[in-house]
């Protein structure tokens, strides 16, 4: 775990946008010298991140805009751990048992794949009423809501595609496909000339091509609300929509345009995962969109929605680095202005600027990367598939993640869905409507 510290202070009610102008987030700008009364008494507030980079963001962008009323005096504590542990704990693991412990943190970070038990558990704090909810972009809102409350302000949002070694595709006079007939022939030809094609991870890999596959006609179809709500009370089994994305991965797997063995042994974003793609040992892989992803190719790259659709492309949204307030924080009143001044829309702006993402805020702004075109229009246009539909009474995301593991572990694809029906009648019965 990485743990860092910020002498800030908390700026109230409206004082707090109007401090705002002018500022950045992690721009280089200096904050403002600041003449505290220590007679003032420290306010701490943690917060638990789920890496370092994140953690330095948020305290630079606390400290342009907190303490500037001269009469509060707050330090911002940050504490991060990885999603994946090399040793100990994940974050995931670490912010239950902290959740758990009574003494947690005032903020963190919360993954998708925890707000239906989180909720369940009482560990969530409905923003509904916060300000800064009204400066977040319809998409970003919609996945930061469930069972009709605001449980995080996403400090980013985000997107998942395929980045392909362009210079590769062209030396066997292919180009990026656009479908799915010109993706399966860019595969086959790969293979013929002994290129792996689909260079893929363990965790959003897998999870993003079944996704694809098994929902886009949810959510490009014409009774998304309908479809969803039967699917969120059980009427609809999910192995009717998410058998033929399990079938897809299959497919990739029996046709040796993927190595199941090597992807279960590949962690995300990793500088092994970077390496074997630089190295020219595939010809695409899998990737968030920020900054980074584009950058130390010797090779011409570009990032693209899926194209496994029959007349296109398509990807998987979500909101990105979900900041969420502990109810039972002992500074309730300071953590909540700390989420308004961040939830400011130029302050998301800028945040996602800094971090090479898109902003959440309802300027829906995203770096000006050539690389990236395609897969941003494919965002701009809606109707993708978000990581977690939160107005589903059961986990997508973390689900398909595992079932896609299964999979490439040899399970079939009639033992995988069969499993998600189970799974999906147990959390409907736990999570769903009483």
């Amino acid at each position: 775990m990485g743990r860092s510290f910020l002498k800030g202070g908390v700026l109230l009610g409206a004082l707090l946008a109007l401090l705002l102008l002018g500022t950045g987030c992690g721009n280089g700008q200096s904050a403002p010298e600041l003449y505290l009364d220590e007679s003032i008494p420290e306010t701490p507030i943690k917060i638990f991140t789920q890496n370092q980079t994140v953690s330095k963001a948020i305290e630079a962008c606390c400290k342009n805009v907190l303490n500037q009323d001269k009469s509060t005096n707050i330090v911002v504590y940050s504490d991060s751990a990885s999603f994946y542990a090399d040793e100990g704990l994940s974050y995931r693991e670490l912010l239950l048992k902290r959740l758990a412990s009574g003494t947690a943190d005032d903020l963190y970070l919360i993954p998708a794949e925890d707000v239906l038990e989180f909720d369940e558990k009482g560990y969530i704090y409905d923003m509904s009423n916060l300000n800064c909810t009204a400066n977040l972009s319809q998409d970003a809102l919609i996945q930061s809501t469930y069972n009709g409350k605001v449980f995080s302000v996403p400090l980013t949002y985000t997107c998942f595609g395929f980045v392909w070694n362009v210079d590769m595709l062209k030396k066997y006079g292919l180009e990026v496909p656009g479908n799915l007939a010109e993706f399966l022939h860019v595969c086959e030809t790969l293979k013929e000339n002994g290129v792996l094609p689909y260079g893929a991870n363990k965790d959003f890999s897998l999870t993003v091509p079944v996704m694809c596959a098994g929902l886009y006609d949810i959510y490009q179809g014409e009774n998304t609300e309908q479809t969803l709500a039967l699917l969120s009370d059980g009427t609809v089994s999910i192995s009717e929509y998410m058998e033929k994305g399990f079938s897809f991965l299959q497919m990739l797997i029996d046709n040796g345009y993927m190595d199941p063995e090597a992807a279960l042994g590949t962690l995300p974003s990793s500088k092994e995962e970077k390496a074997f793609f630089q190295e020219e040992n595939c010809a695409f892989i899998c990737a968030i969109y920020r900054g980074q992803t584009f950058e130390d190719y010797p090779f011409e790259i570009e990032m693209t929605p899926l194209p496994i659709l029959e007349n296109g492309s398509i990807c998987v949204v979500g909101a990105d680095q979900r900041l969420a307030i502990n109810p039972g924080s002992e500074h309730l009143d300071a953590a909540i202005a700390i989420v308004e001044a961040l939830g400011e829309t130029e302050t998301l702006d800028s945040f996602a600027e800094h971090l090479g993402k898109i902003s959440s805020s309802q300027n829906a702004t995203a770096p000006n990367i050539t690389q990236s075109k395609s897969i941003i229009a494919c965002v701009s246009q809606g109707g993708q598939i978000p990581n977690q539909d939160f107005r589903l009474h059961f986990n997508v995301w973390n689900t398909v993640r595992e079932l896609s593991q299964r999979l490439c572990q040899g399970a079939s694809v009639a033992e995988v869905t069969a499993e998600y029906d189970a799974r999906q009648k147990q959390e409907v019965s736990l999570y769903g409507e009483h």
